[in-house]
C-alpha cells in the first residue's frame, strides 16, 4: 500500500474507534473548574447569543429553590456582556420557575429531558436562537454534555458545585470516568487548557 492508502486507513479506524466515538458525543468542547470563571464577555464577542445554564451541581447546590449570591453574579455577567441567560434544567416546573425567577430570569426550560434536546431546541427556536449561536454550561457528560451534542450546541463543562447529588446522579459519576478513560486522558486534559477559540 502506498502512503495515501495508509492515510486514508489510519484516518477511518481513528474516527471508527470507541475513544473517538465517545469524545464526539460525551467530550465538552471546553473545561473549566467553575463557571464564574467564564469570560462571558469573550463569549459575546465570539457571536453567542444565548448561554443555557444548568442548576445542580452547576449554579447551585443540589435542591436549592433559590439562587445565592454565586448564581446571581453570574447571572449579572451574563446580561452585563449582552447575553441572554436561560435555566435549562430536568427538575419539575415548580422548581425551576422558583429558581429562576429568584435570579430575575424570565426565561426557563424545565424537565428538559436532558440528554433529550426537543424543549432545548423548541425553546430556541421560539428565541430566534441558532444553536450555534448558544452556549450550554453544566457539570455532567451524560446529560448536559450529551444534549448539547446532539442539538449542535457548543458545550463547556464545569466541576461540580457540591459533593451533594442525588443518588440518581452520583450512580452516573462511574460512568462519567470510565467515558473519561474511553475517549482518552490525554484528550481529556488538553479540554482543561484549550481557550474560546475552540468553541
Amino acid at each position: 500500500m502506498n502512503q495515501h492508502t495508509d492515510r486514508l486507513i489510519d484516518h477511518k479506524e481513528r474516527t471508527h474507534s470507541p475513544s473517538h466515538w465517545v469524545r464526539t458525543r460525551f467530550f465538552p468542547d471546553m473545561r473549566v473548574p467553575s463557571p464564574d470563571v467564564i469570560d462571558f464577555r469573550e463569549i459575546a464577542d465570539r457571536g453567542f447569543r444565548v448561554v443555557l445554564l444548568d442548576i445542580d451541581n452547576t449554579l447551585a447546590v443540589h435542591g436549592s429553590r433559590t439562587g445565592d449570591t454565586f448564581a446571581r453574579g453570574i447571572v449579572t455577567r451574563i446580561e452585563k456582556a449582552g447575553l441572554v441567560p436561560v435555566i435549562v434544567s430536568n427538575a419539575r416546573a415548580g422548581r425551576a420557575r422558583a429558581y429562576a425567577r429568584s435570579l430575575g430570569v424570565s426565561s426557563f426550560i424545565p424537565d428538559a429531558g436532558k440528554p433529550g434536546i426537543e424543549p432545548i431546541c423548541r425553546h430556541l427556536r421560539e428565541l430566534g436562537c441558532s444553536p450555534d449561536n448558544a452556549l450550554m454550561i453544566g457539570d455532567q457528560l451524560l446529560t448536559d454534555v450529551w444534549s448539547a451534542r446532539r442539538a449542535g450546541i457548543p458545550v463547556i463543562l464545569t466541576d461540580k458545585r457540591s459533593s451533594k447529588e442525588l443518588i440518581t446522579v452520583r450512580v452516573k459519576r462511574p460512568i462519567e470516568t470510565l467515558l473519561r478513560l474511553i475517549g482518552g486522558c490525554s484528550e481529556w486534559k488538553i479540554l482543561g487548557e484549550k481557550g474560546y477559540d475552540c468553541l
